[in-house]
């Protein structure tokens, strides 16, 4: 309100500025900017460094003042004027050698030549001291001045400007007349610059009524990558004896009598005969009467929407109602629209809805009700609830900014209401928890009780009853009008010709917007408004000598005419094992750099003009680096204030050896180009540590980046999920891998590609799985055969003896399923969601089952081994070989029963990094805080349990067999022969002992919070997987 109302509310400050007026101006005398740096006009104010006031224009010793934003602008940026040199007015009778200007002399009021070195000396040599521009131009940082010919009066010196040239004199001198071509008769006192006088200008009034004064040099100057304007040639055909006259014209408007102030007047025939006509008038909803001369009551509503990444391609049907609070829950009237992010995301939707009575009903509250649904499926999204802020206003003016929930939106339903024929929904925008029922078909009202015959086409959705007992439709696809019986043929003709590159076609409402029939929704890959533009394909390969991240993050800087550069940014996962990725970039881009690391820049390209549908396939080497100010200055320099440090950019460009591409400091990115035969710095403000949100409207969860491609109408956006998080928002966890096989060796596999071109690791895996799955096929084939044996099965450690060879043999065909799958899964050869849900729950359930079950086994020999000891010849043989049975049986009971939580929590993700050959479904699982704990002391209790038993009775059988050698030998100490049992048995012990030993790193794994992640590095848990994992149960 008192900002930039031409008014300083806030006083002025020593140097003249007002800072609630003139933004622009505030900018440029606070603002370090760097394409203004230098350029002979003072804009900063002073700022004290080191006790000495520093401006824009102090220290430019090493400033190239020519330069791309300076070269050819009109005005004398270098003190001598080298960058406007040859940029002059062509004049076809003066040819001037290399570096001199072009000017009037003021003894023969024709053109001359004048040389650099006369330029800014002090002394005048052209007419108006067009040499000395120093002399006209402002002080320092106070504004410009549009004075900029001097009157070469050295008393006053004095500086005029071209206003009224050649209409009457403003210098003492008259030296102003000297420019005036005299053999012309001007009618009226005026300039000879208006453009009444453009046909009959002589080439020296030309000169000067072009000359641009310092007013029109603009005060921001944004970053560009060529600046250069095209000189002109004056070739003017004069004829002497034109007299222009001053012609003023002074149009009178003829405004008729009209009948119909807000209406469209129509003339009735009411007899031919008689030739008897009357008007009348047609009014528009808005307003009512004989002559539209009355408003109606209504809501003006004016709407922007904004949808989430995952709906930017979806088409809505929007439906805003106005409805009262009644029983009826009356719809006095409604609107609908069809709305598609990418085609109106910039579009402000205004309508107007009326009330069913004139005048509105005062008793009654009234309120928006707007309803939204996909338009292709015609599912449900939200609803939302808007009441007025001002229900007395006769003309309610509502301003909505509409956010369309995401897909995965969960609509809110509730038992407050007694919603006799459809269902309590809660309001997706009221904190309050405001409800309404939603209606079955063919039901109306508040509570869904008053039934209504639905007039709607049986494939469209009835969702409501109007005043006048017309059914509310909602069409679908290709079909429109109020009961959505007209079928448009327009998207059904012939779409390729409509749609291309396999665009969808769809229908535009008519009411909205009359002049355009469709809209396409093209695939990923394609834009434009028919799906005619290919997307950009940047293919970019990296040198070996670069070391590469798991992902890189790419920016894309567009340069657009005055104003600042727009940068879109987007996210790429590096595959293991590749040094070459592809980008899909759909918007226009002049510069493109990526970072690696922190503060680790590559430059990719930079070309001047963009070229739509372009491949651009480069290879970054290590010269591409773009490196840090303190790589390229001196330390001393270094830490100069940036509006010292600045001005030595030139120099690092100018100095760098090999060539540097670019550079960078905490503010900016600059680039490193060829400018005539030297190397000059042209820089753009750039933010570093940007916070990646999507511009305050992200949706990621866990702390995930956002990143879209464009502030305003972005088309894409991703988000970029922390480790081990997936998800389009990043919403699930992926920890539940344990670091299993697929943690370790998922990334490495990659898709589309042949087993023998697989990474080096992937092929060890297969040949050391191979191995191991033909040793332990035929150790635990063999051991079947020697088992099962009806000799060996007379006791109880047979029956175990076996069961555990079986478990072996089964362990082995389990491991092989589940190896091969994961391998050809993440080829991608296996695409079927059943199977894979199949053996996503069961393989690993009963790979899990199996090992518990082996360990118990073995813990059950080394049991009956110690009881045996214990029994001696007591020892029931019959009663050992039933037990076992049942023991066997509880066993599998036992790990089954503490084991079932695995399958039920498993689940298939899908995870897409935006690569056709990144997408890649897992199997993990997800467990709760609670259940996590009872999965960890499950662990611990197979694991603990077995080896206690197995190493107690191996002790016991030591000390046992001690014990009885002791009674049948009195005369030998009890120490020697416990050593010499302990010697003679050491195998007993020995073997619990390595098989803990090999099982601890299983143990370990299973508590490692593991997730889907590429590991680097996967030798160690490929060793600790393969071999302390697996490699004891082939002994």
């Amino acid at each position: 309100m008192f900002v930039e109302n031409c008014e300083c509310q806030c006083g002025t400050n020593e140097y003249d500025l007002c800072d609630d007026e003139d933004m622009n101006l505030h900018y440029t005398r606070y603002h370090i900017s760097f394409p203004t740096i230098c350029d002979g006009f003072t804009e900063l104010i002073p700022i004290n460094i080191d006790g000495k006031n520093e401006t824009d224009e102090t220290e430019c010793e090493y400033w190239q003042c020519n330069n791309i934003y300076t070269r050819c602008d009109g005005f004398w940026n270098c003190f001598d004027g080298a960058d406007e040199v040859g940029c002059e007015p062509v004049i076809p009778s003066l040819e001037c050698p290399l570096h001199h200007h072009i000017c009037v002399s003021s003894g023969t009021n024709q053109f001359m030549c004048l040389s650099l070195e006369k330029a800014n000396d002090g002394h005048i040599d052209c007419l108006g001291a067009t040499d000395e521009p120093k002399l006209c131009r402002a002080i320092d940082y106070q504004p410009p001045t549009s004075q900029n010919f001097h009157c070469m009066d050295y008393m006053n010196n004095s500086c005029i400007d071209i206003d009224n040239l050649c209409a009457y004199s403003k210098c003492t001198n008259k030296v102003d007349t000297q420019v005036c071509d005299t053999s012309k008769n001007h009618t009226v006192q005026t300039s000879i610059c208006t453009d009444d006088y453009n046909l009959i200008r002589s080439d020296v009034e030309n000169f000067f009524c072009k000359r641009p004064i310092d007013t029109n040099k603009p005060r921001i100057v944004h970053f560009s990558l060529d600046r250069l304007n095209n000189s002109t040639t004056y070739t003017t055909k004069q004829n002497p004896k034109i007299i222009i006259p001053y012609l003023s014209i002074i149009q009178k408007m003829v405004y008729p009598e009209q009948p119909c102030h807000r209406g469209i007047p129509l003339r009735v025939w009411l007899d031919e005969e008689s030739n008897l006509t009357m008007i009348t008038c047609l009014c528009s909803p808005s307003f009512y009467g004989n002559m539209c001369q009355y408003q109606n009551q209504r809501v003006s509503l004016t709407m922007r929407f904004e949808t989430g990444s995952d709906s930017r391609r979806t088409l809505f049907a929007i439906i805003v109602s106005l409805i009262d609070d009644s029983d009826e829950r009356i719809i006095h009237s409604y609107q609908q629209f069809t709305y598609l992010y990418i085609d109106h995301c910039s579009i402000k939707f205004n309508t107007y809805l009326l009330y069913a009575n004139r005048p509105k009903n005062q008793t009654k509250q009234y309120s928006l009700h707007i309803d939204i649904y996909e338009k292709i499926s015609l599912m449900y999204r939200s609803s939302l609830l808007v009441p007025p802020d001002f229900p007395f206003l006769p003309v309610h003016r509502v301003a909505l900014q509409i956010n369309i929930p995401h897909t995965n939106y969960e609509v809110q339903s509730c038992l407050n209401r007694p919603c006799l024929h459809g269902k309590c929904i809660q309001y997706s925008n009221n904190p309050k928890g405001i409800t309404f029922c939603q209606c079955n078909q063919g039901w109306s009202g508040q509570y869904c009780t008053i039934p209504y015959n639905c007039t709607c086409s049986s494939d469209s959705l009835c969702i409501g009853v109007l005043t006048n007992n017309r059914s509310l439709c909602v069409c679908p696809i290709n079909k429109w009008g109020s009961q959505c019986f007209l079928r448009d043929l327009t998207c059904q003709s012939d779409q390729n010709h409509i749609c291309y590159n396999d665009g969808q076609c769809v229908l535009t409402d008519k009411n909205i917007i009359p002049n355009k029939q469709f809209i396409c929704i093209c695939r990923k890959g394609f834009s434009g408004k028919r799906c005619e533009i290919i997307d950009n394909k940047i293919i970019v390969s990296f040198h070996k000598s670069i070391i590469l991240p798991q992902s890189m993050l790419i920016h894309f800087i567009e340069l657009i005419d005055n104003a600042p550069p727009e940068n879109g940014s987007t996210f790429k996962t590096i595959p293991a094992n590749q040094n070459s990725v592809i980008i899909y970039w759909s918007h226009p881009f002049h510069i493109i750099f990526v970072k690696l690391f922190e503060n680790n820049y590559y430059l990719i390209t930079v070309q001047k003009t963009y070229n739509r549908s372009s491949t651009i396939s480069t290879t970054i080497k290590s010269s591409d680096r773009c490196k840090n100010i303190n790589e390229v200055l001196n330390k001393t320099i270094a830490e100069f204030h940036l509006l010292r440090r600045i001005k030595y950019y030139h120099l690092v460009c100018l100095q760098a050896l090999p060539l540097l591409s670019c550079f960078y400091d905490n503010d900016h990115f600059c680039l490193c180009n060829n400018y005539g035969k030297q190397r000059l710095a042209n820089c753009f403000e750039f933010n570093h540590s940007k916070k990646f949100d999507c511009f305050g409207q992200s949706n990621c969860k866990n702390g995930a980046q956002c990143l879209q491609d464009r502030r305003t109408c972005s088309q894409t956006s991703i988000c970029v999920c922390l480790t081990c998080f997936y998800g389009k928002r990043c919403e699930f966890s992926s920890s539940g891998f344990g670091l299993s096989l697929d943690a370790i060796l998922g990334y490495h596999i990659q898709p589309h590609i042949v087993i023998r071109h697989q990474p080096f690791v992937v092929q060890i895996s297969i040949i050391i799985t191979i191995v191991m799955i033909i040793v332990g096929f035929i150790n635990g084939s063999l051991s079947i055969i020697t088992f099962n044996n009806r000799e060996t099965r007379q006791i109880g450690c047979g029956i175990y003896l076996l069961g555990s060879s079986i478990t072996t043999v089964v362990i082995m065909i389990i491991f092989a399923l589940k190896f091969w799958i994961l391998v050809i899964t993440q080829i991608t050869y296996i695409t079927n969601r059943l199977f894979l849900r199949y053996q996503c729950v069961s393989i690993d359930f009963l790979l899990q089952i199996n090992l518990h079950v082996n360990q118990w086994l073995n813990a059950g020999v080394a049991l009956e081994r110690a009881i045996i000891t214990v029994k001696g010849i007591n020892f029931n043989r019959k009663k050992s070989k039933q037990m076992a049975k049942y023991i066997v049986l509880t066993l599998l009971l036992l790990n089954i029963g503490t084991t079932i939580h695995d399958p039920i929590h498993r689940r298939l993700i899908d995870t897409d990094n935006d690569d056709d050959n990144e997408k890649r479904i897992w199997c993990i699982v997800t467990y709760s805080s609670s259940l996590q704990m009872f999965n960890t002391v499950m662990n611990i209790f197979h694991f603990l349990t077995p080896f206690f038993i197995n190493f107690i009775s191996a002790l016991s059988i030591i000390i046992l067999t001690a014990r009885q050698r002791r009674t049948i030998e009195h005369d030998q100490r009890y120490q020697k022969l416990l050593y010499e049992q302990l010697k003679e048995h050491s195998h007993l012990l020995i073997a619990p002992i390595a098989l803990v030993v090999l099982a601890v790193p299983r143990l370990i794994i299973s508590f490692i919070p593991g997730c889907m992640k590429s590991i680097d590095d996967p030798w160690m848990y490929l060793i600790g997987y393969f071999i302390l994992f697996h490699l004891f149960h082939l002994c």
